[in-house]
């Protein structure tokens, strides 16, 4: 009887999982850090500093504040620091990140890390990381 309360304990213990975290979507909401941009015509590829720019999505207010700390003139680092609206447009095969009302590109969303990509052919790629 000993031996069918351990297994028993056994399966109640292992069969418990913390589900929660696997159903989280990721989101926008938070802060996040420009981190590289990539591509264009001539094969960019740039490293930036955490902090140098970053954006800042409210998801409640739908706003996005952006501090562009940026000296260099040879990255592209999309907007000038402000205060904009933003949404995520879903059509048919990708999402879209528009803020001020411009289409900035395909958004590529994970847990801590997400890229825009430009929609043009040899546009760019922005990545961002918490």
């Amino acid at each position: 009887m000993k031996r069918f309360y351990l297994v028993l304990l056994s399966i109640i213990i292992f069969s418990c999982s913390n589900d929660d975290d696997n159903n989280l979507e990721p989101t926008l909401q938070g802060t996040w850090n420009l981190v590289n941009v990539s591509g264009g015509i001539t094969g960019l590829d740039e490293d930036i500093d955490r902090g140098v720019v970053v954006w800042d999505f409210n998801a409640s207010t739908g706003m996005v504040t952006i501090v562009n700390n940026s000296t260099t003139t040879s990255a592209n680092t999309l907007l000038a620091s402000g205060t904009y609206t933003y949404n995520v447009s879903a059509p048919a095969d990708a999402d879209l990140l528009i803020v001020n009302e411009v289409d900035y590109g395909r958004l590529n969303l994970e847990n801590s890390v997400f890229t825009i990509t430009e929609n043009a052919i040899d546009g760019f790629t922005f990545r961002f990381e918490r």
